[in-house]
């Protein structure tokens, strides 16, 4: 009976972190993207910033399958590079799991934890395209025409990502 509970539990997990990602790019389609890399570039992470707080609440091993099958769903429709952020979501799944152990989060500590999280990942995908010369975007121009926009847009979501995350842990209990 356990058993069924978790593995209904993970599938909502797994739906609530789709329709995040699916509203990632409904925002996107309103904020700024420039592809020429001159302008200012605004990247939504709600489907990161709700992973990263859920992930702490599936339990056992069945949270590196969350974080595979979530990892692989934003791969797949989202980027072209499979391998890293299936490694990034494992990584952020290990990180809150075991090295950022607090039961419930604050609002605040819930901003910072998502703001850290998305800056992880940013500098991580920024520094493998950097190294394997896929992008020639100075880093300067990245700190202000994407990484800073991206962290204050984000700070602002991420409260409705606690509000949400709080709404369907109140729920599964």
């Amino acid at each position: 009976m356990k058993t069924r509970m978790t593995d209904s539990y993970l599938f909502k997990c797994i739906m609530l972190v789709i329709a995040c990602f699916v509203l990632d790019s409904t925002i996107s389609y309103f904020l700024p993207y420039n592809y020429t890399k001159v302008g200012m570039t605004i990247v939504p992470c709600l489907g990161l910033m709700m992973f990263s707080m859920l992930v702490r609440t599936v339990d056992g091993a069945e949270r590196y399958l969350f974080a595979a099958i979530c990892s692989v769903y934003y791969s797949i429709v989202y980027s072209n590079s499979l391998a890293i952020y299936i490694l990034i979501y494992c990584l952020i799944a290990f990180v809150r799991s075991y090295l950022f152990k607090l039961e419930s989060l604050s609002l605040i500590e819930s901003m910072i934890f998502c703001i850290l999280t998305i800056f992880a990942q940013e500098c991580v995908v920024y520094w493998l395209m950097w190294i394997t010369n896929m992008t020639r975007y100075p880093i300067v121009s990245f700190l202000t025409m994407r990484m800073l926009p991206t962290l204050i847009v984000n700070l602002v979501l991420s409260v409705g990502v606690y509000w949400v995350y709080n709404k369907v842990k109140i729920e599964v209990e």
